[in-house]
């Protein structure tokens, strides 16, 4: 199956499922770099075209390393089962994070994923595929994430990819069937 081929049948399976979009245009977005413990990472968000562009510079400078951008969000997908993810991509790895309660510097549910350059890719994710983590550390906890319970979500570059980087952020949907 060709890529176009392969973008035309996700979009008939999303169409089809019954399913929750976000708005990322309209979310109130929050950068937070490794600036916040003495880092030199730069990062920005900006809509272009409808997709959410994140993008900026990694530095390792004073032990930095991180570029991230989070926002709150209350869910109302009761009953999702999945979220798929859809980005335009740089060929570096990044970081779908989960927040399930209001504290901005606690553990969040993280979903690590490797992009492809110039390249749209979709994936499918399910609650299960998320790993509690505090500052890139795993914690143990007898909590499962429940997408009803998600409060923020958010965007993070790290492990040590100095340079440039750009994600773009097209599409990001609870749906309630696999």
């Amino acid at each position: 199956m060709t890529q176009p081929q392969r973008v035309l049948c996700s979009t008939l399976l999303l169409t089809a499922l019954p399913s929750l979009a976000i708005d990322l245009t309209q979310l109130q977005w929050t950068v937070v770099n490794d600036t916040v413990m003495g880092g030199r990472s730069d990062s920005t968000l900006r809509l272009r075209d409808g997709v959410v562009m994140f993008s900026g510079e990694v530095s390792l400078a004073n032990n930095g390393g991180f570029a991230s951008v989070r926002a709150p969000y209350t869910t109302a997908a009761g009953g999702a089962k999945a979220l798929y993810l859809t980005v335009t991509g740089d060929g570096k790895r990044y970081q779908l994070r989960l927040r399930v309660d209001q504290y901005l510097d606690g553990p969040a549910f993280v979903y690590s994923f490797q992009t492809q350059a110039n390249q749209q890719q979709t994936w499918v994710i399910s609650e299960q595929d998320f790993t509690l983590q505090f500052r890139a550390r795993k914690v143990s906890s007898d909590y499962q994430l429940n997408f009803s319970d998600v409060r923020a979500i958010g965007f993070m570059i790290s492990a040590k990819q100095a340079g440039p980087f750009q994600l773009g952020i097209n599409e990001l949907l609870f749906v309630e069937q696999v």
